[in-house]
């Protein structure tokens, strides 16, 4: 065996500790050479979507079922919460944005659907621009009931819309 062959054992340069987080390192420049520096671990994405009490008044208001319905016709099972105003890419701090009467309960098809054609979504109040009105405000077309309002407690109301 040559010595380029031969194999040697690994050393460790830093001796790890039990229980203590390893970091991650950068490269950062200082003048004429280059340090080292370890940076924090990486943040979890904070939860931007309704609550549980909300998602829960949703299911409730739906019986698990899509309340949009403009693909599945209302038979495929509810998972999203299809927000009328839109939260944006950051998500927001406006306080209707995760309500009951900002959000409809929607399968995926549908929910992509809404998505695809905002045209449409605006037409049947699936979606509402921002500073317009409260959702609670905005008649929704709603695949089981028609023409309602939607209220935060997970109520529908009858409304009469002019075609």
């Amino acid at each position: 065996m040559s010595s380029l062959q031969r194999r040697t054992r690994l050393q460790a340069k830093t001796g790890l500790k039990p229980g203590k987080p390893l970091q991650r390192k950068t490269r950062m420049s200082s003048g004429g050479g280059v340090m080292e520096r370890a940076t924090a671990t990486p943040k979890r994405s904070r939860r931007t979507g309704p609550s549980r009490k909300v998602m829960s008044i949703l299911a409730i208001r739906s019986g698990g079922m899509c309340e949009i319905g403009v693909i599945c016709l209302g038979n495929a099972r509810a998972t999203d919460p299809s927000h009328r105003m839109a939260k944006g890419m950051g998500g927001t701090k406006d306080p209707h944005s995760n309500t009951p009467s900002n959000n409809l309960h929607a399968c995926r098809l549908c929910h992509n659907a809404v998505e695809a054609d905002p045209k449409g979504a605006y037409a049947r109040g699936w979606k509402i621009r921002h500073g317009i009105a409260a959702p609670g405000d905005v008649p929704v077309w709603h695949w089981v009931h028609g023409w309602v309002w939607l209220d935060d407690k997970g109520g529908v109301t009858p409304a009469e819309v002019a075609s």
